[in-house]
């Protein structure tokens, strides 16, 4: 339950920031991108997958050997 508690609140957090970075290019460049949609997708695409990563990271792989609780010496 606590991971979706995470992923609401950062997918609110990621929205607004797309948002804000999003107006400080357009404001940098002079004006609106024709497909501002898109590149919104982007932006925040990338962000939702760095807090995934973030939340639930991928499981490591112990290494070769100690899977089965052999040790080398």
């Amino acid at each position: 339950m606590d991971f979706a508690i995470y992923y609401t609140f950062g997918a609110i957090i990621i929205y607004g920031a797309t948002d804000w970075l999003l107006n400080r290019i357009e404001e940098a460049r002079g004006k609106r991108f024709a497909q501002r949609n898109w590149i919104f997708f982007a932006i925040m695409f990338a962000l939702a997958i760095i807090l995934m990563n973030i939340i639930n990271p991928a499981p490591t792989v112990p290494p070769a050997g100690l899977e089965s609780g052999i040790s080398n010496p």
